[in-house]
């Protein structure tokens, strides 16, 4: 049903009679428009309300907006004319009860929707935004001019300073585009991030010296410091957006707003890569007999924490944190040394990377052409090397190892919980117990023990703990 045609309807039956000559016929029509008002009441309580009471379905907000409806509604009453007699007068006052009956009616329903929006569906609402965003034609002339900026004025590889200054330009240009507007006019006193992005160097008579501070409050209301990078909250974020979703320009500054903080993210990304490439440096002075874990771990993460992974990624359950962890398994696996060994020749490091991409698409982790992701990835300077690469992942001997990490996250503790006539807390019990225990075989804390049965998993991870 099409809430919007109804009212639409409704308000045409309603502005007929406001403007229309007053005759024995008037009267009748009232009579009708209540009717209809009515009629229209009860199917917004028989088939939407009750079912949002106990479901908040996201999908459905961004086409009906029950409470802009609600305010819409609220405008129709319909006034006594010094003409009208007791029976029309009567009429009148019918036709306005029915109409607050409607506005009470759209407003439950709004504020039950709002009540049941999860922190998961404000995510998901800027996930998907983003995911739309990075696959246009502007996020691929923002990569583009991005590598024009590297090549162009540092020979590809910025400095520090570089990179920070060009995170701040970004910032202004994203003030700039008036994204917060809305909430800076509502700013009576800005917060001061100390040790964060400075702004004190802009000139006096710059337009935005004396509101950037306010600015930068608003965006902190969506982002995070962490580690001298903006980290975007993605259930802040997609609050945001749902919030502001009906303001004159909103699509507008959706745009905007993850436009500039993709050129953000790339320049975060290329600083995250200069400051470990400086701590990589310093680790490499330890004796030539140490391996050294941390490079390959943190390198392997920070490629799949980039934004071509959520492109080419098949679901939603592998997000970052997954990705993190898997690398984290990885390199406490028993082919940690060999990992270890590989990456110490620097002629081996783009290959191993390419082999740990490959392997989580042979997985069904990734999906997507051989060239197609490594075009995405640009690890190497020939794409297709790197896609070769992809394809020798198989021949690794860490390759069984993380096949068999990707599918026991796909199947077994699913089928064995929803199998199980089990209550929520003990199936919550046995998830938990064989997602432990299957990540501390991995990493041979079990070796040599017989553990044939849940019981004795349990026992072994409370021995352990």
């Amino acid at each position: 049903m099409d809430y919007n045609e109804c009212l639409k309807h409704l308000w045409e039956k309603v502005e007929g009679v406001r403007v229309e000559t007053v005759t024995a016929g008037t009267k009748y029509r009232l009579m009708g428009l209540a009717a209809d008002i009515v009629e229209v009441t009860e199917m917004l309580q028989n088939e939407v309300l009750e079912r949002v009471t106990k479901e908040a379905v996201m999908d459905a907000d961004a086409t009906l907006d029950y409470g802009q409806m609600a305010e819409q509604v609220m405008t129709w009453e319909l006034q006594p004319q010094p003409t009208d007699d007791e029976a029309l007068l009567e009429q009148k006052r019918l036709v306005n009860e029915m109409l607050e009956e409607l506005v009470g009616r759209l407003t439950q329903i709004a504020d039950q929707l709002v009540r049941h929006h999860r922190d998961e569906e404000y995510a998901r609402l800027y996930e998907e935004e983003k995911r739309r965003y990075l696959s246009s034609g502007t996020a691929q002339r923002a990569r583009k001019k991005f590598g024009e900026w590297k090549e162009d004025h540092f020979d590809g590889a910025p400095v520090q300073e570089d990179i920070e200054d060009y995170r701040l330009e970004k910032v202004m240009r994203l003030f700039e585009k008036g994204v917060f507007k809305e909430r800076v006019e509502h700013i009576q006193r800005a917060k001061h991030y100390v040790g964060e992005i400075d702004f004190d160097h802009l000139d006096d008579d710059h337009p935005m010296k004396k509101t950037v501070n306010k600015h930068y409050t608003a965006l902190r209301k969506l982002v995070d410091w962490e580690d001298g990078m903006l980290r975007v909250d993605h259930v802040r974020a997609g609050r945001h957006f749902y919030t502001y979703r009906h303001e004159e320009n909103a699509k507008q500054n959706r745009t905007n707003f993850l436009k500039y903080m993709h050129k953000i993210a790339m320049a975060q990304d290329e600083l995250r890569h200069l400051l470990e490439a400086q701590r990589e440096e310093a680790s490499m002075t330890q004796s030539e007999t140490d391996l050294n874990y941390y490079a390959p771990t943190k390198r392997l993460q920070e490629l799949l924490s980039q934004e071509w992974f959520s492109i080419h990624c098949t679901n939603q359950r592998y997000d970052e944190q997954w990705a993190l962890a898997f690398v984290e398994a990885l390199m406490a696996s028993p082919h940690r040394d060999y990992i270890a060994t590989e990456w110490a020749r620097k002629n081996r490091r783009d290959y191993i990377r390419g082999c740990v991409v490959g392997l989580l698409r042979e997985g069904g982790v990734l999906k997507g052409s051989m060239d197609s992701i490594a075009r995405s990835v640009g690890a190497c300077d020939n794409f297709r090397t790197f896609s070769k690469y992809m394809g020798q992942s198989r021949e690794e001997p860490y390759a069984r190892w993380a096949l068999d990490y990707i599918n026991q996250a796909k199947v077994t503790i699913d089928k064995l919980v929803t199998t199980s006539s089990a209550s929520e807390a003990e199936k919550a019990f046995i998830t938990d117990t064989i997602t432990r225990g299957y990540q501390e075989a991995l990493e041979g804390k079990f070796a040599g023990k017989n553990l044939m049965s849940l019981d004795a998993l349990v026992q072994e991870l409370k021995a352990g703990a």
